[in-house]
């Protein structure tokens, strides 16, 4: 336990824009012992794909088709379907297979035994259906423990709000880039505190958003609060979250979810990764015609007439509900 809050406290400072390195997967390798550890990020819409592993290792990925090897252990892997359920704590494959079983398998044919690995675990940064964020331990011949799982479950919310204060940096940096320009009907703002707590800065954006949700004393708390999680204040049917970022503050507006049901939502989860009605339909058991129809009322819902843009806005809306919010709050228009 205390190996793994000495990790969690020196993890910030190894951190930045990008906020997983090199030497994190180092230090993560003090606390769970494996062959390889390598983080993986994948934009399925983009077709990104970042991969970091720790200095010594990056020769044993010469000649593994990386891309190859992220469609295999993406859509192959074990422990798929429970990612698709909502949960992201480690998890190892051994849980769900032998080694008999897992030698049968397209995953191990090609996401394993090229590397020679024998035993994987795996934990992920909640990310929404175009993405997946994860970091994979893995071994030729050391089995993962359940004191191995257990320390990375221990671990992972600490990866979360490395990922989440990472990402606000760069909304930040982005936002104060065009400060000058900016017009006040934007939906992000930037307010600069001063050495005792003071606004000696506020955009117009900011000044607007505060006028329209007017959480003045709600603001001062939290600030008071020292509290490190993001401050959520709705008005009627909008949303305003601000994240603190050193001595400025970071306020965005954004727009409720509309009302899509439990199979509206899985039908574009599979749209986002580039399935077609097809595909989509084999994969759900469904009809191409229903998931045809699916769609049309995923379009009204969310008012859009094309795919594209129905993802563009089920992404965001997904990245709204990562339930990362300081406190809900009520107000009324």
């Amino acid at each position: 336990m205390e190996r793994v809050l000495r990790f969690a406290g020196e993890a910030e400072s190894l951190g930045g824009d990008d906020p997983f390195t090199e030497d994190l997967l180092v230090e993560l390798g003090e606390l769970v012992q494996a062959d390889w550890i390598t983080y993986f990020e994948r934009d399925h819409l983009g077709r990104h794909l970042l991969e970091i592993g720790r200095p010594d290792e990056a020769e044993c990925w010469d000649g593994v088709p990386v891309e190859g090897w992220c469609d295999a252990t993406l859509n192959g892997s074990p422990l798929t379907p429970h990612r698709r359920n909502g949960y992201f704590g480690a998890l190892r494959v051994s849980d769900f297979l032998t080694q008999r079983e897992l030698h049968r398998t397209r995953f191990y044919e090609i996401g394993l035994r090229p590397l020679g690995i024998e035993h994987s675990m795996e934990v992920e940064i909640p990310s929404p259906p175009s993405h997946w964020r994860t970091f994979s331990f893995d071994s030729s011949e050391r089995a993962f423990s359940e004191r191995d799982r257990l320390v990375l479950d221990l671990v992972q919310p600490h990866l979360v709000r490395l990922w989440q204060a990472a990402r606000t940096r760069r909304k930040l940096a982005a936002a104060l880039t065009g400060l000058d320009q900016a017009e006040e009907r934007e939906s992000r703002g930037v307010i600069l505190l001063g050495a005792r707590g003071e606004v000696e800065y506020a955009s117009e954006p900011a000044r607007r958003l505060l006028r329209e949700f007017a959480p003045d004393e709600t603001l001062v708390e939290w600030l008071e609060s020292g509290s490190r999680r993001p401050l959520v204040h709705h008005h009627g049917e909008r949303r305003l979250i601000v994240e603190r970022v050193g001595d400025a503050l970071l306020l965005e507006e954004t727009r409720p979810d509309a009302d899509l049901t439990a199979r509206e939502r899985e039908v574009l989860t599979w749209v986002a990764r580039g399935k077609t009605n097809p595909e989509i339909a084999r994969l759900l058991w469904l009809a191409p015609s229903t998931v045809a129809k699916h769609l049309e009322n995923i379009y009204a819902k969310l008012g859009v007439k094309t795919r594209t843009a129905a993802v563009a806005r089920f992404l965001g809306l997904i990245d709204l509900e990562g339930g990362d919010g300081e406190s809900i709050l009520s107000a009324q228009s």
